[in-house]
């Protein structure tokens, strides 16, 4: 019985792509979104963040005898430095001259904003030369402005003051 060329090709051709669409040593076949499988080495590139309250209590189950304690202020638990080095140092850098590992993409021409409008940002602002009095600075990182995003949101108004009180007192 003689085969044709064609009907091999055609068997030849659906056994590839059978074989292909096997999954093989649990895992995907198309690595698509490869920034939703997290990676332990990753963590090191994280920046900090802030712990959970040291008096939090885990969910357990439905009709739990524990109850969640709202009475405390977490804001009293972390000081000025720390949420400044969390929140601001990426920009700010961390002696708040304006000069963070971020300062140089937001001012270059490499960035989105400069290809779409031909205008550069600023840097980020030097804290240390600041002519705000301790309230505007409350107001100002409150509201944001630029590229700078509000903390209204983000942070209470005890954890601005203390950002505040670190970069007024502290660093100047």
């Amino acid at each position: 019985m003689k085969i044709s060329k064609k009907i091999i090709f055609i068997l030849t051709l659906l056994l590839i792509m059978m074989t292909a669409c096997v999954q093989q040593n649990n895992t995907y076949p198309v690595e698509i979104f490869s920034e939703m499988h997290y990676n332990q080495a990753q963590k090191s590139q994280e920046p900090p963040r802030v712990p959970a309250h040291p008096d939090s209590v885990t969910f357990s189950e439905i009709g739990s005898e524990k109850e969640l304690d709202m009475s405390s202020n977490p804001a009293n638990n972390y000081d000025g430095s720390y949420l400044y080095e969390v929140n601001c140092t990426f920009c700010h850098g961390a002696n708040g001259n304006g000069i963070g590992p971020a300062a140089s993409k937001i001012s270059s021409e490499e960035n989105y904003w400069y290809k779409v409008t031909g205008e550069k940002h600023k840097n980020p602002a030097n804290l240390l030369t600041s002519e705000l009095s301790k309230d505007n600075a409350v107001v100002f990182i409150k509201g944001g402005a630029g590229l700078m995003p509000a903390y209204e949101n983000m942070l209470t108004e005890a954890e601005i003051r203390a950002i505040v009180d670190y970069v007024w007192d502290d660093l100047r």
